[in-house]
């Protein structure tokens, strides 16, 4: 504010009461900045979701707890990688886990609750056979129809879904549209959001059957059947409760034509160019803690905040 030369001669009398409301008028403005950043720290995103990150792999092997439950690894079943739960990869085999083995088990998500099990295939160089690290994991929960806050109730306990569902793109980042096959991304710097990057979208429209799953099953455990992907704006006849919508994104260091890579399912699904791409999930939650952060991160009413919807 611009003072004239004469304004403390003229108002001499009036400084003690100009500086008081000075100090009044910083402090009011100080607390309001403060309520103001406050405000904005734990406002909620126009479009709800969780966004769970996972540090990094438990690990690989040639194990499918869900497909091929309760039978023995072997070569003949493809390599995958392992996110989320710590636990199942040191289980003496895999394969014949149960949902009391998981639950309540460490994970490398950074939302301890979720000690879910997340499994993909491994994206490897062709002429070596060697991975392709993943430099990020993560596990987007959204409402059913991907909007704003809205329907979406919590997946059930135990239940066991393999989406299909997919794409590759190079990063949010990139001008490279959305395809089945591994794109070119040799315009790519590497950098977050501009690497080559994996979608898995799972179903979001059940029937309302519960998973029951015993102890002795033996083969494939996947609970699919009882649910299905929206159709528009709607779910199919059948499938009428809207669940939470999961998506998992993988973002691969990599960054070359794409020529060279190829999925450890490609050959065995009878595919080429990673258009096998699918993902595994194992509800293995803890119940309170994933009834909480669809609550609060998903459907609308909830007390949004970032350590819990990340």
């Amino acid at each position: 504010m611009f003072i004239a030369p004469n304004y403390k001669a003229r108002h001499r009398r009036r400084k003690g009461l100009i500086a008081t409301a000075i100090t009044i008028t910083v402090v009011a403005a100080g607390f309001m900045a403060t309520t103001l950043v406050s405000s904005v720290a734990t406002s909620a995103p126009s479009q709800a979701l969780s966004k769970i990150k996972c540090k990094q792999t438990t690990g690989t092997a040639h194990v499918d707890p869900i497909v091929h439950h309760n039978e023995q690894p072997s070569d003949m079943q493809h390599l995958h990688q392992f996110f989320g739960n710590n636990h199942l990869l040191s289980l003496p085999n895999p394969n014949a886990a149960n949902y009391s083995d998981l639950l309540g088990q460490p994970t490398n998500c950074r939302n301890t609750g979720d000690t879910a099990g997340y499994w993909t295939p491994v994206l490897q160089y062709k002429a070596s056979g060697q991975a392709v690290p993943v430099n990020a994991f993560t596990a987007y929960y959204r409402s059913w129809d991907f909007q704003k806050f809205g329907d979406g109730v919590p997946l059930p306990q135990d239940v066991r879904l393999i989406a299909s569902k997919h794409n590759w793109d190079c990063g949010q980042f990139e001008p490279v549209a959305p395809s089945q096959s591994i794109p070119d991304c040799s315009m790519a710097d590497g950098k977050p959001g501009s690497t080559l990057t994996a979608h898995i979208d799972f179903p979001s429209c059940w029937d309302g059957v519960k998973p029951s799953h015993s102890s002795g099953e033996v083969g494939d455990t996947r609970d699919n059947a009882h649910f299905a992907y929206r159709v528009g704006k709607q779910c199919p006849a059948g499938f009428p409760i809207k669940t939470v919508a999961l998506r998992e994104t993988l973002q691969f260091a990599y960054t070359g034509k794409g020529d060279d890579l190829q999925l450890s399912s490609d050959a065995m699904m009878g595919t080429t160019d990673g258009q096998s791409l699918h993902g595994d999930f194992w509800n293995a939650w803890d119940p309170a803690a994933f009834a909480s952060m669809v609550r609060n991160c998903v459907t609308p009413g909830g007390n949004y905040t970032t350590t819990e919807c990340g």
